[in-house]
């Protein structure tokens, strides 16, 4: 069985570095070859039926076609844990699509995977405290979107979803409500959430406290989550409530629910969009994207 021909055997042949044989064959225009190397590697190339790699692709692309996404769980956020991961799963498989593959990226480095570490083009973080977003950027010298975050910092791309345009919405239909949510980590994004509603008219669930839970008896509520909707019941008629939930998780109420969805899809294409912008270096003005509901 013959050997099969690799782009050093092409190099070789060329008499040109392994990276000047990727360039060609990946036709890369924005790297300075003359036409007569160009014509002479594209030749030895279809005489010795050399096709590129995934490796070869790799260096003369810079990337590696692996993403990283990094996010945290609270156990006393299981509302907000469906949300997260509802949205993670949608960027698996989307990013799946365009032929990415995705590994989950601990807030810190670890020494253990230099080798993953400097394999990452880039990554998508979820939800994360200013502390943790900023230990994320100080780990990994890679482009970093943030979504459900307000870090104020213009060398990142923002995306989040206006949810306190949901809220005002809600407000105007149960003018006598109050606003129940869990937590969110990203304590810029918490404020902005909340900033325009009441203190009498919030109440922030740090855990699955049922006394709590019974003082919403016979008070209209809005609430943040389909999972935390749920939770809530028991103890909240049904047309005295309503939700403020990605599409994903709202087949899990009733239908007669009064429901404003938010639409985790274009929140996830804007994500892997401006991340990919990113990686080819195409800036733009515009770093922060609160999506419309």
């Amino acid at each position: 069985m013959n050997k099969k021909v690799t782009v050093r055997d092409v190099a070789r042949e060329a008499g040109v570095s392994v990276a000047t044989v990727s360039y060609i064959m990946n036709n890369r225009q924005d790297v300075k070859i003359s036409e007569q190397t160009r014509k002479k590697v594209l030749q030895i190339a279809n005489l010795l039926d050399y096709s590129p790699s995934s490796a070869a692709k790799s260096l003369a692309t810079g990337r590696n076609n692996i993403i990283g996404v990094s996010y945290r769980l609270s156990d006393h956020s299981p509302s907000r844990n469906l949300e997260v991961t509802g949205f993670v799963n949608l960027l698996i498989e989307q990013l799946n699509r365009l032929k990415y593959n995705v590994l989950y990226m601990p807030i810190k480095s670890s020494e253990d995977n230099i080798p993953i570490n400097r394999n990452i083009d880039g990554i998508i973080a979820i939800d994360l405290s200013t502390s943790d977003f900023r230990e994320l950027a100080d780990s990994y010298m890679v482009p970093i979107i943030a979504v459900d975050m307000l870090v104020n910092d213009d060398l990142f791309y923002q995306v989040c979803s206006n949810i306190p345009t949901a809220i005002e919405r809600a407000f105007a239909k149960y003018p006598n409500a109050v606003l129940v949510t869990e937590r969110f980590s990203n304590e810029a994004y918490m404020d902005f959430i909340t900033a325009n509603v009441p203190s009498s008219k919030l109440q922030v669930l740090t855990h699955t406290d049922v006394d709590a839970l019974k003082q919403l008896s016979g008070r209209q509520v809005i609430a943040i989550g389909s999972y935390l909707a749920l939770m809530l019941r028991p103890y909240v008629a049904e047309d005295s409530l309503a939700v403020i939930a990605s599409q994903n998780y709202v087949h899990l109420l009733p239908s007669s629910t009064d429901i404003i969805e938010v639409d985790i899809t274009q929140k996830a294409n804007m994500s892997i969009n401006l991340l990919l912008n990113a990686l080819d270096r195409k800036f733009e003005v515009n770093h922060k994207h609160i999506l419309d509901i």
